[in-house]
């Protein structure tokens, strides 16, 4: 019993720390981000982690049957709240990728009810958030492929978006600047 109250206390603490990590990264523009998968699925993983070794290290702790079944009903409820919140927001992510004119770094647009244009670092897990774009009503521009890529000089990329499919001329322009990894 005392073995497994040190496992869940130990990976309660590793996943905390995990997220930690991740907040400090994120807070310096840094996103775990691939070609078809985003962080908010990894970010979800590791709080039902950390949910259910919190709920098992109070479970081993606590005496009373009533306030064992309350705190297994709340940690149900966050985390089924949490895997819902996932599902109505990232679930249906669309995935688009593209490389610069000399194929030294690869871009990765993710679309959910808006666009976040990645740059993948050296190690193809890690990204540099460049830009959020949004479409009228969540239109997913790069999804429709209404979009064109303007190369600039100096590490510059001007992405030109359709704003609104209703409106086939209503394109509009972002710049974002890269830096070659």
């Amino acid at each position: 019993m005392e073995r497994n109250f040190s496992v869940t206390l130990s990976i309660c603490v590793l996943s905390i720390l995990l997220r930690i990590i991740l907040f400090v990264l994120n807070s310096n523009g840094i996103y775990v981000q691939g070609t078809n998968f985003s962080q908010d699925i990894i970010n979800l993983t590791i709080n039902t982690i950390i949910l259910l070794s919190v709920t098992r290290i109070i479970m081993y702790k606590l005496k009373d049957k009533t306030l064992k079944t309350l705190t297994v009903i709340c940690a149900t409820f966050l985390i089924v709240g949490h895997f819902c919140w996932w599902l109505i927001i990232d679930s249906d992510a669309a995935y688009t990728t593209f490389y610069s004119p000399n194929r030294n770094e690869e871009f990765v647009v993710k679309e959910t009810h808006h666009s976040e244009v990645y740059q993948l670092l050296k190690f193809k897990i890690l990204a540099r958030k460049l830009v959020d774009i949004s479409g009228d009503d969540g239109y997913r521009m790069f999804y429709e492929d209404t979009y064109k890529l303007e190369w600039l000089d100096h590490h510059k990329l001007k992405i030109h978006y359709l704003f609104d499919p209703i409106s086939p001329n209503d394109y509009k322009n972002v710049t974002v600047t890269y830096k070659e990894y």
